[in-house]
């Protein structure tokens, strides 16, 4: 079997991408997505290229060091970035026997670079070739078929919708130069205060340049106006057959409905002018059906997926070591991450 792996900035990593069919594929493979969370996370960003008879894997990861606790030497755990990742094939019907050699080979390679412990956001369209972890239900995510004549299933939210095209006050205009990614910025930031993000999802400046400047090619902004003040704000993503949409901001201050089911349908739309075939809106903040987030993201589509998350540990010593040091020096959080796997990352 031929395996390399190689770095976001070499040529490789997205050659390989592009003899996979796009449809085999989306943008949370690229290099670009990757090089994007690469200092927000503190990792290099990594991925391996494995080719056995015809067929072809990408398995992209982020990998960091992992510091401050007692171990004999440095070592590493490796995950997905945000989104979703696994692994990509250029066939959905690779034997067993070959995934299982690739397999192997990525989990000797783990050993071999001091990898302790692998994280893996699965995509829910893409899981024909899994890593040989143990997977767990994380949550359900809603897919909208793109398409011109799409209409909202449930009646209060089409009505909303139908309102708003009809105020001349309102409108939507789609940024393709992420010209106006400043003020979505402005308004991402003032939402998530307003409703009490976590530390994690105060992305930095740098990061939101990052994708204007490595992903102008795949990202646009939809915008919401009333009496031209920008008043929502939403990252729109798309590569081969596939969109989805990202982080959205808003001013409850201008306008006081929410807007995310007129950002949604817009986005079907758009996604139908672009020749896309499904749209991801996401889901819940759980797993639970009973979510009020994914209750709401219902209303919209019946095409619902299951998403997994992928652990694996690769040194089962060194892994409890981390974990039993973690508990000792953030007893206060032990209770708050006792789900996470990657847990001795967490310090507040």
């Amino acid at each position: 079997m031929k395996f390399n792996v190689y770095e976001a900035w070499q040529p490789e990593w997205k050659s390989a991408i592009e003899r996979i069919d796009s449809k085999l594929a989306d943008i949370f493979f690229l290099p670009e997505w990757y090089a994007t969370w690469e200092n927000y996370e503190h990792s290099v960003a990594k991925c391996i290229v494995a080719e056995e008879d015809d067929y072809l894997f990408v398995y992209p990861f982020l990998m960091r060091s992992i510091e401050g606790y007692d171990i004999a030497t440095e070592c590493f755990d490796i995950q997905s970035a945000y989104g979703y990742g696994g692994v990509i094939t250029n066939n959905v019907s690779v034997p067993k026997p070959v995934i299982g050699k690739f397999n192997d080979k990525v989990t000797e390679w783990l050993t071999d670079n001091n990898v302790i412990a692998e994280f893996v956001r699965e995509h829910p369209l893409l899981d024909h070739c899994r890593r040989d972890a143990d997977y767990v239900l994380a949550r359900k995510n809603i897919y909208i078929e793109a398409s011109r004549n799409y209409r909202i299933l449930e009646l209060k939210n089409h009505q909303h919708v139908s309102k708003f095209r009809r105020d001349e006050k309102l409108k939507v205009v789609i940024d393709d130069r992420l010209e106006g990614m400043d003020e979505f910025v402005r308004l991402y930031h003032l939402n998530a205060n307003r409703i009490g993000m976590s530390k994690y999802y105060f992305f930095s400046e740098e990061y939101f340049s990052l994708i204007k400047n490595l992903l102008k090619d795949h990202a646009r902004l939809i915008n919401i106006y009333y009496e031209d003040h920008l008043i929502h704000s939403l990252i729109y993503l798309f590569y081969g057959n596939k969109a989805s949409l990202h982080l959205a901001g808003a001013d409850h201050s201008l306008y006081k409905f929410n807007l995310s089911a007129v950002s949604f349908f817009e986005s079907v739309l758009y996604s139908a002018e672009l020749g896309l075939e499904t749209v991801n809106i996401g889901g819940g903040l759980t797993a639970d059906e009973q979510d009020g987030l994914y209750r709401f993201k219902k209303n919209f589509s019946n095409n619902i997926k299951d998403v997994y998350i992928g652990k694996k540990v690769i040194n089962q010593l060194v892994y409890d070591s981390l974990v039993s040091q973690w508990e000792e020096k953030y007893p206060h959080l032990k209770d708050k991450y006792k789900r996470f796997f990657l847990k001795y990352r967490q310090v507040d």
